[in-house]
C-alpha cells in the first residue's frame, strides 16, 4: 500500500481505523488517499471496523474480528499513534471502543471527524453528549475539516485539542471546457434526501419550462446510488424530466475522473456536509460549483468567485443559479479559473500530507 519511502530512524508507526474500503462515501476517499500516499516518516497500517451490504450479525462479527486485529497490532507492532476516522451513529460507538483500547495501551489518539450529520447527532442525543465530549477530550488531536467545524467542537469543550485540516485532492493539469451550448451538470453523491437530490429534480422541472434555455443542450449526470434511488427515479418520471437525466450509478477511479472531465458544472444542494471531497475533485479540474452554505463548504466555494452558494431547500434559487451559469459563459470562465486557483493554493494534497506528518511527528516528538 505504501511504496518507496525515504526511511528515517524514528519512523512513526500509525494504526489507522475506519470503514472498509468497499464502503461508499467521502471517508473512504480520504482513507484511500492516505494509503496511496508515499509518506517520508510514517508507516500506516489500516484496519477497517465496519462493512456494508451484509446483515447485522455479519457486521457485528466483522467488528469483533477487527477489535482482535487492533489488539494484536497494539501488542506486537509497537504502534505510536491510532488515527481514527469518526462519523456519527454506529461509527461513533465502534470508535468509542477503539479510543478506550488505545488509552488502555497509552497510545496517542488522533480523531478525524467526517460525518456531515455529526452536529445533529450530538445535539439530538442529550444522553450521549457526555460520551461524545469524553472521547473528544481523550484524543490528543481532533482533526476538523474547517473553521465552522472547529467552532462546533470547541463549543462542546474549549479544551479539546483541535487541528484544522481541510480535505485535499491532487491538483490536475487538465481543465474542463464549456462551449456555451452543451452543458453537463454533475451530481456526485449518495442518493439520499440530505444531499438535496429531490430539490435538484424539482429545479430541473423549472428548467424544462424556461424558454431562455431551449437552445441549450442540458444534461444532468447523476453519479451515485443510495437508499432513495427508487424514489429519485420515480420523481424524475413524475415530473417528465427523464430526458434531462443520465443515471450512472456509483462511480470511482477512472470512471469518476472521466465524468468530471466531461462535465461543466458541479451541483450539490446538500442540507448537511463537512467538506465534500467531490466538490474539491470537481474544482481541481476547474469546474464551477453550485452548492449550499453548510458545514465547511464556504471555505472552498466562494460565492460569486468560483461558484454560487444558496440556502438548503431554496429550489427557486437553485434553478436560477443553474440558469445563470449556463447562459453566462463569461461568468463560467471566471469561476472555472478561480476554482483551479483555490485548489492549488489551499487544497493541494502534497501540502495536506506534509501537515499530517507534522502532526504525527509533534505527537511522538520526532525530530
Amino acid at each position: 500500500m505504501i511504496k518507496e519511502r525515504t526511511y528515517y530512524m524514528n519512523l512513526v508507526k500509525v494504526l489507522m481505523v475506519g470503514s472498509d474500503l468497499s464502503v461508499k462515501g467521502g471517508m473512504t476517499t480520504v482513507v484511500n488517499s492516505f494509503l496511496n500516499n508515499k509518506f517520508n516518516n510514517s508507516d500506516i497500517n489500516f484496519i477497517p471496523t465496519h462493512i456494508e451490504n451484509v446483515g447485522a450479525m455479519k457486521k457485528m462479527l466483522f467488528f469483533i474480528r477487527s477489535i482482535f486485529k487492533i489488539l494484536g497490532n497494539l501488542i506486537s507492532n509497537n504502534i505510536d499513534i491510532i488515527h481514527i476516522h469518526l462519523s456519527e451513529r454506529g461509527s461513533f460507538f465502534r470508535k468509542f471502543v477503539v479510543v478506550i483500547i488505545g488509552r488502555v495501551f497509552r497510545k496517542k489518539i488522533v480523531l478525524h471527524l467526517h460525518g456531515a450529520n455529526f452536529k445533529e447527532f450530538y445535539n439530538n442525543n442529550k444522553f450521549l453528549q457526555k460520551s461524545i465530549r469524553y472521547i473528544l477530550l481523550k484524543a490528543d488531536s481532533v482533526i476538523v475539516l474547517g473553521d465552522s467545524w472547529n467552532e462546533f467542537v470547541k463549543s462542546i469543550d474549549s479544551s479539546i485539542n483541535t487541528y484544522i485540516l481541510r480535505n485535499s485532492v491532487k491538483c490536475s493539469n487538465e481543465i474542463v471546457n464549456y462551449d456555451g451550448i452543451n452543458v453537463r451538470l454533475l451530481f456526485l453523491a449518495v442518493l439520499i434526501k440530505r444531499k438535496g437530490i429531490f430539490d435538484l429534480i424539482n429545479a430541473v422541472s423549472k428548467i424544462k419550462d424556461d424558454i431562455d434555455l431551449v437552445n441549450y443542450n442540458i444534461k444532468f449526470i447523476i453519479a451515485g446510488t443510495g437508499e432513495d434511488e427508487k424514489d429519485v427515479k420515480s420523481l424524475v418520471s413524475k415530473l417528465g424530466v427523464d430526458n434531462y437525466f443520465d443515471f450512472k450509478g456509483w462511480v470511482n477511479g477512472r470512471q469518476k475522473v472521466d465524468l468530471i472531465k466531461d462535465s461543466q458544472i458541479m451541483v450539490l444542494p446538500s442540507y448537511n456536509e463537512g467538506l465534500p471531497v467531490s466538490i474539491l475533485e470537481a474544482m481541481s479540474y476547474g469546474m464551477p460549483v453550485i452548492t449550499t452554505d453548510v458545514g465547511s463548504i464556504k471555505d472552498a466555494v466562494k460565492n460569486e468567485v468560483n461558484g454560487i452558494l444558496i440556502d438548503p431547500g431554496d429550489i427557486d434559487k437553485l434553478y436560477l443559479s443553474i440558469k445563470e451559469l449556463i447562459i453566462n459563459k463569461h461568468k463560467w470562465d471566471e469561476y472555472s479559473r478561480n476554482s483551479k486557483k483555490i485548489i492549488s493554493e489551499m487544497y493541494d494534497q502534497d501540502v495536506y500530507f506534509t501537515k499530517i506528518e507534522g502532526l504525527y511527528n509533534s505527537l511522538v516528538k520526532v525530530h
